[in-house]
């Protein structure tokens, strides 16, 4: 970028600040600055201009409401030219301001109102009583006003709103919105681009797991040991009710679903999220079909069939319950009564997101394999019964001492399978982790069967209406 305005300091046009809309709106910048190195930041932003008014048809109210390009009293012309107006205006401190700290960026500069014509949520200029300091708007820094215009290039529509990603690491965060910045040029490029470029996901947490994947196959750029946070922004600033809802992948849940994408773990991981979508509007009545990881949707004329390609992209109970905290280990429970499910993905959950100490989780392994290897079937089947009916701390308390503990000692084993620390410590620690003990313990029990080539005819957990299962 050529550096014609004295005015303007250049580092803060692309350096980080931690908000999510300067930020992605900075990354778009820094790709066009990239791309035409001969423009100074005026053109650039004309050039961008262009973009919006004539192939976008300035379309661009969820962004800036009432702004010089969305003006509808304006014509074509009139939209680039009073932008071309206040921006240079704004580059040369030509429109009024104050001096003090940037709400942003942290600057001691030059500030500049920032309302909902030329930034996001932000509020009206027109009700000073909203803002601090009975000021015209949210003041900031003409430098994180001119990112913030660069903002629909590194976003997308997602449902009737738009979405923003963003994230604790830098380059996570530049990745989402260099993406779909060269997307819209690309677009342009090829005389295609008609408006803001869209998601094909039907909810934002799908969305969030699909740009996962996509950073997971483009991006070589974390490890396991760092706790990167990816949020999705859902907003619009348009009309009389802006709005925004964050979706946010915690580091833990982030670092498990990197685990489930190995090689190893990936095609029964993937295989157990597919039974768990929702079917979208226009295909209300589809069914999976386990047998062939299939929708099938059944009218009176024909049947269709939806491949993954196509529902991978319908809101899912799994990622909803990640994303909210909620346990999907029921799911996993159900997963493992007829299908094999790696207990290492359980084992990495449990530790992970649903905090089990190391020791419960091998205790728990260790009292499985005693009650295969010391039951015939029908045994095993008691056992699973008894477990499944088991509704209270004191049942399984029992369960243990009696069905494992005594029988084990009577059995004439030297050793303890269960000590007094392992009881209090691990197994028991509170009265609030007895379910989450017992449901692992049947997990196990199902998964040693499965390697085992063992079938134990069991009923089925209800889960379809637990208050565990959450819808976005």
């Amino acid at each position: 970028m050529k550096q014609t305005y004295k005015t303007i300091n250049y580092e803060w046009l692309f350096r980080p600040t931690g908000d999510p809309f300067t930020d992605a709106g900075g990354y778009a910048l820094k790709e066009y600055s990239i791309l035409f190195p001969d423009l100074d930041i005026l053109e650039i932003i004309m050039k961008v201009t262009d973009i919006y008014v004539d192939k976008w048809n300035a379309k661009i109210n969820p962004y800036f409401l009432n702004s010089k390009i969305t003006q509808p009293a304006f014509n074509s012309k009139q939209k680039k030219e009073e932008t071309r107006k206040y921006y240079t205006s704004l580059i040369m401190e030509k429109i009024p301001y104050i001096e003090g700290f940037c709400r942003i960026s942290g600057q001691n500069t030059k500030l500049f109102p920032a309302c909902r014509d030329n930034s996001v949520l932000s509020g009206s200029g027109k009700f000073v009583n909203f803002h601090h300091g009975f000021q015209d708007g949210i003041m900031l820094s003409k430098e994180m006003i001119i990112r913030l215009y660069f903002l629909p290039l590194a976003s997308e529509y997602l449902q009737d709103k738009i979405a923003v990603v963003h994230s604790n690491n830098i380059q996570i965060a530049e990745f989402f919105s260099t993406c779909c910045c060269k997307e819209n040029i690309d677009a342009v490029g090829r005389n295609v681009s008609d408006g803001i470029l869209r998601s094909v996901s039907r909810s934002p947490g799908t969305a969030l797991f699909r740009y996962v994947d996509k950073l997971l196959a483009e991006a070589k750029i974390y490890s396991d040991e760092n706790n990167y946070t990816i949020a999705l922004y859902h907003f619009t600033n348009f009309g009389a009710t802006p709005d925004v809802k964050i979706y946010t992948l915690p580091f833990e849940a982030f670092r498990f679903y990197r685990f489930t994408q190995k090689a190893k773990y990936k095609q029964q991981w993937n295989s157990f999220v597919a039974s768990y979508y929702m079917a979208d509007k226009e295909h209300k009545k589809a069914e999976y079909n386990e047998y062939d990881s299939t929708f099938i949707c059944e009218d009176s004329q024909n049947s269709i069939i939806i491949k993954e390609d196509d529902f991978r992209y319908w809101s899912n109970r799994i990622y909803n319950n990640l994303i909210n905290d909620k346990s999907i280990l029921p799911f996993f429970l159900k997963r493992s009564i007829k299908h094999k499910l790696s207990f290492e993905i359980i084992r990495n959950y449990e530790i992970n997101i649903r905090k089990m100490k190391k020791e419960t989780i091998s205790k728990i392994e260790q009292m499985a394999d005693f009650i295969l290897a010391s039951n015939n079937e029908q045994g095993i089947k008691k056992a699973i019964k008894k477990l499944d009916g088991v509704k209270n701390s004191y049942l399984l308390r029992r369960f243990v001492l009696k069905d494992i503990v005594a029988k084990y000692y009577n059995e004439g084993n030297q050793n303890v399978i269960v000590t007094v620390e392992d009881y209090a410590e691990y197994l028991f620690p509170d009265t609030n982790s007895w379910q989450e003990t017992r449901d692992v313990l049947l997990i196990a029990i199902y998964q040693k069967l499965h390697e085992k080539n063992l079938y134990v005819e069991a009923n089925l957990p209800e889960d379809e209406d637990s208050e565990e299962n959450v819808e976005l």
